[in-house]
């Protein structure tokens, strides 16, 4: 063989000139999941209007923020403890965790979400240690025995952290998940993948993880938990940062740095728009899928607005976000069937998402733009979404 033929061979195995199979993904991104009751004992056809979204998703992903009650005991909770009310309350010493109202559910939660579609999910976040470890371990087997792929709890904080990863037709999805929270980082930190400010340690460790996973998967997802705010520095491993708002987003560039291909934050109520970001999709917050069992007083959190909400449907091709679409949510807050129901079938019915129409629609849908503006995004509406195309942009 010739050295020029042989040089011609070699460029043809190694890829010049040859275009690489393309792939495409569906990717769907809902908000924070916080389920205290299977919705299907309440409801005839609960998300009934997200189906068909989530049907065409080829990886669903969401929150769990709840800690599974263990199959083998309850973790620690009396007998007449009522999830939906949060009472008996529990002071910490009286049971594993180190909130007054853990969110203790039932495995039928996990599996419920399960049958929607969501199969990756983040189990970091302030309501994951509840129960515990016994509630981080029964929150594990409960994603195991559903098929659901999971990041952010573990048997010790490396497990914790590692990346997961899921496989669809070819293309590999990873996750790291982590939660910047009001909890104890003493606490927590055994089984819960945390990041504290201030504790470098932590931002290493996660951003090692996203190194990681870069090299081994196709398309790298990070998710942070973030729910704090200024009063929780205090005794909780947190050092104090001048601006939260500007250290969450330090720390999202940095993720994005390190190899993640997008950005996703929960934690407060409401949604913050959208931030491109080296051509990369940075999501502060992008509010809540469900929030059954908070207080049922009707307006009781206008200033926070759970009621409304995004899932976001994202094309993945070749390992890149190339197009995005927002769709509005309502979570019902009840108001319309609050006098014909106790407390307690009345907290279980609300803060369901469905896809929002009309003037609501148009509202959610206006505010999301004007937030995103705000980082430089522009996106139009179009068919009832908020829509940004990502081909071609850095």
């Amino acid at each position: 063989m010739s050295k020029n033929l042989m040089i011609a061979v070699v460029a043809v195995m190694t890829g010049c000139g040859v275009q690489p199979p393309e792939s495409e993904l569906t990717l769907v991104v809902a908000g924070q999941a916080l389920i205290k009751i299977d919705p299907r004992l309440s409801w005839e056809n609960p998300f009934g209007s997200l189906k068909p979204i989530l049907d065409n998703a080829d990886v669903a992903f969401t929150n769990f923020e709840m800690a599974v009650k263990s199959e083998h005991d309850r973790c620690g909770l009396p007998e007449d403890y009522v999830v939906v009310l949060g009472e008996p309350s529990l002071p910490r010493g009286q049971r594993p965790g180190n909130t007054g109202g853990p969110h203790a559910v039932e495995p039928g939660v996990m599996e419920f979400l399960a049958s929607l579609g969501f199969n990756l999910m983040s189990i970091s976040n302030n309501h994951a240690w509840d129960l515990g470890d016994c509630g981080v371990a029964a929150t594990r087997l409960s994603a195991e025995a559903n098929d659901v792929v999971y990041a952010g709890g573990g048997v010790d904080l490396a497990t914790a952290t590692a990346p997961a990863y899921i496989e669809v037709d070819g293309v590999t999805v990873g996750l790291i998940a982590a939660t910047t929270s009001r909890d104890e980082r003493d606490l927590i930190s055994g089984t819960v993948n945390g990041v504290w400010t201030g504790q470098q340690e932590d931002i290493d460790r996660n951003l090692q993880a996203v190194r990681e996973a870069a090299g081994h998967a196709d398309f790298v997802i990070y998710y942070q938990h973030f729910q704090i705010d200024r009063d929780d520095f205090d005794d909780l491993g947190h050092e104090p940062v001048p601006d939260l708002h500007e250290w969450q987003s330090d720390f999202a560039r940095m993720v994005i740095d390190a190899g993640a291909s997008m950005y996703v934050g929960h934690g407060e109520r409401a949604f913050d728009g959208l931030e491109i970001y080296k051509g990369k999709p940075l999501i502060r917050q992008l509010g809540g899928l469900a929030y059954q069992g908070l207080q049922p007083g009707i307006g009781a959190y206008e200033a926070s607005r759970p009621w409304e909400g995004l899932l976001s449907e994202l094309t993945i091709r070749n390992g890149k976000v190339v197009s995005m679409e927002f769709i509005p949510l309502d979570l019902d807050e009840g108001e319309t069937y609050r006098s014909d129901l106790d407390d307690i079938p009345f907290l279980t019915r609300r803060g369901l998402a469905e896809i929002a129409v009309q003037e609501q629609a148009q509202s959610i849908l206006e505010d999301f733009i004007d937030l995103s503006a705000k980082y430089g995004t522009e996106l139009t509406i179009r068919d009832g979404r908020a829509v940004l195309e990502l081909e071609g942009m850095r």
